[in-house]
């Protein structure tokens, strides 16, 4: 309460010590102003938890100074006294903003809770929109983290596709090979840039997520094991989409590609017994993904699931982890990612067979 500071605005100079007397014995900092005119004087030099007000003063009255405050601090707790009731005074002053109204005689208990429990809500307004704030801001860099991983992991995957192609036409170039590494370079930079900002939002952030231990993102690269069964991706961004399909059908994989989470249901419908394994973006726009999860595991209970977002892995995600999906690859990812995570799946499940 030291810390608190209260303004008792009153033209009654006995009245003002009176207020002063209770207010300091509850430990509160007590600035006394004797109209309207000081009061806001002071304020603008110096800034208060609440303001205490009588209705009834020659230069300003206390209606006209609760407007004024307002307009210099929106979030000031104000008290209006008076020792003119008046039912349509009171309901003015609590539409202007005032959090409470007293007549006089002031009874020194009811003055006293009622002070208190106007800081409280002060401070709860406070809490409440520093919170309101926060989730703004969290999903300002969620949503901006997603709209930038999709294009990225198309450039990422792209400049591998790029750099195979050349080998296969027996392309060197060292010109070429310095601009395609400054792009990777810059990739990989705005990854980690969006990395740091996730966790500002998030500080706990699971760099190995539950579900995903049994894959491991080797560095050493593999032939593609599977070559009898079809990958599903679900995937609405077309740009990556595309990507993802030139990565795995380059890899000696056969793809099946669906725009929405309403076609990728329906393939699977018509084919889940070619399909081995769903490589399923979360954040579809006609579905949640873990609605599109469970109407695959009803059509084929034993099928086999990858999440991939350029969201951060949250509670629903991790309930699809625990529920038996593959595991969880965030994006951004490159074509030497999800290239190695498809062959250690297709691996287990051969070893498994």
């Amino acid at each position: 309460m030291k810390n608190t500071k209260i303004m008792v605005v009153d033209d009654d100079y006995s009245s003002r010590l009176f207020l002063q007397k209770i207010l300091e014995r509850e430990n509160y900092q007590t600035s006394l102003c004797s109209d309207g005119l000081e009061a806001l004087e002071l304020i603008d030099k110096q800034s208060f938890d609440l303001v205490i007000t009588d209705l009834k003063m020659e230069s300003i009255d206390g209606i006209e100074l609760l407007e004024k405050l307002k307009d210099i601090d929106p979030e000031i707790a104000v008290i209006i006294l008076t020792g003119h009731a008046s039912i349509q005074t009171a309901i003015e002053a609590l539409r202007l903003g005032a959090n409470d109204y007293l007549t006089k005689p002031i009874n020194i208990e009811e003055f006293r809770i009622r002070v208190k429990k106007a800081l409280e809500r002060r401070s709860l307004e406070r809490r409440l929109k520093e919170a309101e704030r926060r989730i703004t801001y969290n999903a300002t860099i969620t949503t901006a983290n997603h709209e930038i991983n999709q294009p990225l992991t198309v450039i990422l995957s792209g400049i591998d596709m790029i750099k195979m192609e050349l080998e296969k036409l027996n392309i060197q170039n060292p010109q070429i090979d310095k601009y395609i590494h400054l792009i990777q370079k810059s990739g990989h930079r705005i990854a980690e840039i969006l990395r740091k900002f996730r966790e500002i939002s998030s500080p706990v952030i699971q760099e190995i997520p539950h579900g995903m231990q049994m894959i491991e993102l080797n560095v050493g690269h593999k032939e593609p094991i599977s070559d009898k069964n079809y990958i599903l991706v679900i995937e609405d961004e077309e740009n990556l989409r595309i990507v993802i399909r030139d990565v795995l059908e380059n890899a000696g994989f056969r793809v099946i590609v669906a725009a929405s989470a309403g076609e990728g249901v329906e393939i699977f419908k018509l084919h889940h017994d070619m399909i081995e394994l769903v490589l399923l973006d979360f954040h579809l726009p006609d579905s949640p993904g873990s609605r599109v999860y469970y109407m695959l595991r009803e059509i084929e209970p034993e099928i086999k699931v990858i999440i991939t977002s350029g969201f951060e892995l949250d509670q629903s995600i991790q309930r699809i982890l625990d529920d038996g999906a593959m595991g969880f690859i965030r994006k951004p990812f490159d074509r030497d990612q999800i290239i190695h995570l498809m062959n250690q799946i297709f691996e287990m499940n051969n070893k498994n067979g």
